[in-house]
This record gives structure tokens, C-alpha cells and sequence, in this order.
């Protein structure tokens, strides 16, 4: 995952076959937190499922409580997910709420994160 500060757009791609783990969002979720820190302003989330295979339910849960806190200025785009992880994010979203979309290909997923204001 990288992150941007001007722009304040976290990447975050999945290189070869992951399963993804409580351990894995534990490291992830520590590193944007402080990216975006107490800023109130609006940042995004870009993401590439490519290699993404499974989430754990502690996965799911960590990025969850996380991104609950930050749902009146967190935009989350997802591109390239599989169907098992797709029906899985489609039931995150719903779950918690968030402002999130996904799309087949990367370019759609920037747009809709420009037209949340974020410079992606």
C-alpha cells in the first residue's frame, strides 16, 4: 500500500495469490491511520484485487471497524476483484455502510474517486 499526501489516495494492490489475514489489515490499517490521521479532510482508497483470492473474517472485521470511524470522508474504489471477493466487498459495503464502488478496470475507479473530490 502506498499513499499519497497531496492527493491523500491510498494504494493498495495485491501482487500474486493473497489471503488476506487479521495480520495483514492489522499492519495495513496502522499504516493509513496514520496517513490520514485526524485530518478531517476527504481521502480515498484504490484498489487493485488482482491477486486477491480470500479475506478472513478478522480481515474484514479490522478494515471494517476502520473504516467505519471514517465514513463521512473515506471514498473506497475497487478494480480487478473476483467473484468470491466481490460478493464479499458487496457485503462489506452494505454492512458497513461505506462509500465504496467496484469496477472492472482501474480507469472507472479513478474517475469515480474524482468525482468524490479526490485527486486520483
Amino acid at each position: 500500500m502506498t499513499w499519497d499526501p497531496d492527493t491523500r489516495l491510498a494504494c493498495i494492490r495485491f501482487e500474486g495469490e493473497t489471503h488476506a489475514t487479521g495480520a495483514d489489515a492489522r499492519a495495513l490499517v496502522s499504516a493509513l491511520g496514520s496517513w490520514v490521521g485526524a485530518d478531517p479532510a476527504p481521502f480515498g482508497l484504490l484498489g487493485d484485487g488482482h491477486g486477491l483470492r480470500s479475506l478472513d473474517a478478522e480481515y474484514r472485521s479490522l478494515w471494517g471497524r476502520f473504516l467505519r470511524r471514517q465514513s463521512e470522508r473515506c471514498f473506497v474504489a475497487f478494480f480487478h476483484m473476483g467473484p468470491v471477493v466481490r460478493i464479499a466487498a458487496d457485503m462489506f459495503r452494505i454492512g458497513t455502510g461505506l462509500q465504496m464502488k467496484a469496477f472492472a478496470d482501474e480507469e472507472p475507479a479513478r474517475a469515480w474517486l474524482r468525482e468524490k473530490g479526490i485527486d486520483a
